[in-house]
């Protein structure tokens, strides 16, 4: 079985090495993609849970890029990067479809935040379907001891 997968979509000016370490710590692989055609394989396995966008980077403005995004991987997590010196109306774009927000420059804390964030909706969203599946297996409890201590050690 393979990963899931975080897709940074677009010509994104951050250091990627420090976004793959975060998204490695949530046992996840990040894949950069430069156009929203390149979500089309990591959503066809089914493992593709997050994409990180900027809309300036696609050439769009935030809903349209949100839309498509929405379109081409209705199951994923859409995290809209913004600058410091741009308001957004956060309660639209949530509207819109957003699940979370991040800065750029990219602040580390922040984004492990937001990908905790992510893990959260994902672990919310299987035990829902555990719920009204029961013949599911239930997740393996050794990885998320791992995942709380890789956490515990990051926090301290």
């Amino acid at each position: 079985m393979s990963s899931e997968i975080v897709v940074l979509l677009g010509d994104v000016r951050i250091e990627s090495q420090a976004l793959d370490s975060l998204v490695e710590e949530f046992g996840w692989s990040l894949k950069k993609v430069q156009d929203v055609h390149g979500l089309a394989q990591p959503n066809f396995d089914n493992n593709l849970i997050a994409v990180l966008f900027d809309p300036k980077s696609l050439s769009l403005p935030w809903d349209r890029a949100l839309r498509v995004i929405l379109e081409a991987a209705p199951r994923a997590l859409p995290i809209l990067f913004h600058r410091f010196a741009e308001a957004i109306d956060w309660p639209q774009v949530a509207d819109a479809g957003a699940f979370h927000s991040l800065q750029l420059p990219l602040n580390q804390c922040e984004a492990r935040q937001t990908l905790g964030f992510v893990w959260s909706a994902r672990r919310r969203s299987t035990a829902v379907s555990m719920a009204c599946h029961p013949d599911l297996e239930p997740a393996d409890s050794r990885q998320t001891q791992q995942f709380g201590a890789r956490v515990a050690r990051a926090a301290a």
